[in-house]
C-alpha cells in the first residue's frame, strides 16, 4: 500500500496542503477532484489552499486508497490552529504600507513579505511586537543549518527582517550574521551566436520574434521589456530608453537596426495602445509568457543548455565583450551599479580561446601515442 504525507506548503501568500508520495487511481482520484488543487514543479507534489474541511476529507478519503501520515500540522490528526495561520499569512498593515510608501517594486514587495511571514511562522506564537535578537539568530541558523537555502534566499530573510526593525518600527540598524560556506560563484549561462540565431529561425511568430530580439540586442532584463512603451524607442539617436530598471534607475541601451525594421512590422500588425508588448488592450504582457517563449525557442533550436530570458542578456553582454567592446561601456547599457558585476562576463568569453591548444593536443602530436587515441575514438 502506498504512502502518503500531507504536510503544510507555503506557496505565495498561501497556507497550502502538500501531498506527498505517489497518486495512484483512486487517491490521484481525491487530490484531482478538489477545487483550487494545483501540481508545483519546485516541489514536486500536488497542493490545495489549506483549510480544515480540506485537510480532514483528503485525510479520510486517501485512507482508503494508501497509508496517510500528518507531519507539521500541530498535534496528530488535528488542523492547525487558527492562530498558528494567521500567523503564517498574515504581515503587520504597517510592514507592507511601509514597502508601498518607499516604492519598493512588486517584486521586492512579495519576496519581503513572504519571508517575514516564513520567519512569523518560525517564532511562533511569538508575534511581530516581541520577537528578540535571539528569536533572529534561531531562524537563520534554521535556513542555513537544516533548510539549506541559497545564500540570496538568506540575505532575502535578512533584508526582510531588517527592513521590519529599521525602516517599519525605526530601531537601531544591525547586522545579522550567521556562519556559512562561501558563496559557490556560478558562471552565467551563455549562448553562441548560432545558437541565438538559430532560436530567431524558428521563431516565426512576429511578436514572439520582436521580443526574442529585443531581449538578445539590447541586454534586456525581462521586467524592463514588459515595461516598455512604443515611445521608449528612439530611432533618430538609436536608443531605447529603459525606465525604473533594477533599483529604480533610467537608462538608456543599445536599438538594434535589425530589431528596428522587426518592430516596424510588429506595431503596424499589432497597433499596441500602452505598453509595446501587450497581453490584452493596455495590459503588459505576462512573464509566464516571455520564458514560454524563450524557453520554447531554444526547444525548437535544439539547445541542451538551460535557457532563460536572462540567458539572451548575459549572451549580449559576453558578444560584446568578445567584439572588443569596453566593459565599461557594457557596465552602462546593462544598468550595473558595480563593475565587478560586469567584470564576470570576461570568465564566459571565448576570445583568444582559438590560439590555445591543449596540451594533450600537442602531446599526440609530439609522439606516437595518437594511434592509441584513434583507436578509441573508433
Amino acid at each position: 500500500m502506498e504512502s502518503i504525507l500531507l504536510s503544510p506548503l507555503w506557496h505565495g501568500n498561501t497556507l497550502c496542503i502538500a501531498v506527498e508520495g505517489r497518486l495512484r487511481g483512486g487517491a490521484f482520484g481525491v487530490v484531482n477532484n478538489t477545487v483550487g488543487r494545483q501540481y508545483s514543479k519546485t516541489h514536486g507534489c500536488y497542493y490545495g489552499p489549506y483549510t480544515p474541511e480540506v485537510l480532514r476529507q483528503w485525510q479520510e478519503a486517501l485512507r482508503e486508497h494508501a497509508t496517510v501520515a500528518l507531519s507539521g500540522w500541530g498535534e496528530e490528526g488535528k488542523p492547525l490552529p487558527e492562530a498558528l495561520v494567521k500567523a503564517w499569512i498574515t504581515v503587520p498593515a504597517d510592514f507592507a504600507e511601509t514597502l508601498v510608501r518607499l516604492r519598493y517594486t512588486d517584486a521586492t514587495r512579495a519576496n519581503y513579505e513572504v519571508q517575514f511571514r516564513k520567519f512569523l511562522a518560525f517564532i511562533y506564537p511569538c508575534t511581530a511586537t516581541d520577537f528578540t535578537t535571539a528569536d533572529v539568530d534561531r531562524h537563520l541558523y534554521y535556513l542555513v543549518r537544516d533548510k539549506q537555502v541559497s545564500h540570496a534566499t538568506q540575505n532575502q530573510a535578512i533584508n526582510a527582517i531588517k527592513f521590519y526593525l529599521e525602516r517599519v518600527k525605526k530601531e537601531e540598524r544591525k547586522v545579522y550574521y550567521v556562519e556559512r560556506p562561501r558563496p559557490v560563484r556560478t558562471l552565467p549561462t551563455v549562448l553562441s551566436e548560432e545558437e541565438v540565431a538559430a532560436m530567431l529561425r524558428c521563431t516565426t511568430n512576429l511578436k514572439h520574434r520582436s521580443i526574442l530580439c529585443l531581449l538578445y540586442s539590447a541586454g534586456l532584463r525581462r521586467g524592463e521589456l514588459l515595461a516598455l512603451t512604443p515611445a521608449d524607442i528612439d530611432h533618430a539617436r538609436n536608443v531605447i530608453y529603459v525606465r525604473c530598471g533594477k533599483g529604480m534607475k533610467d537608462r538608456v541601451t543599445l536599438l538594434s537596426q535589425v530589431a528596428y525594421a522587426l518592430l516596424l512590422t510588429y506595431v503596424a500588425h499589432y497597433r499596441p495602445k500602452k505598453f509595446l508588448f501587450e497581453g490584452g488592450e493596455g495590459v503588459p504582457y505576462s512573464e509566464r509568457s516571455i520564458n514560454s517563449i524563450v524557453k520554447r525557442a531554444a526547444r525548437l533550436a535544439g539547445i541542451k543548455k538551460n535557457v532563460s530570458p536572462h540567458t539572451l542578456r548575459h549572451s549580449f553582454a559576453t558578444h560584446l565583450l568578445e567584439s572588443g567592446t569596453d566593459l565599461r561601456y557594457i557596465q552602462e547599457l546593462l544598468g550595473h551599479e558595480s563593475s565587478k558585476t560586469t567584470e564576470r562576463y570576461a570568465h564566459v568569453t571565448t576570445k583568444g580561446f582559438g590560439k590555445l591548444v591543449s596540451p594533450l593536443d600537442n602531446l599526440v602530436q609530439k609522439t606516437n601515442f595518437v594511434k592509441t587515441i584513434e583507436g578509441y575514438m573508433q
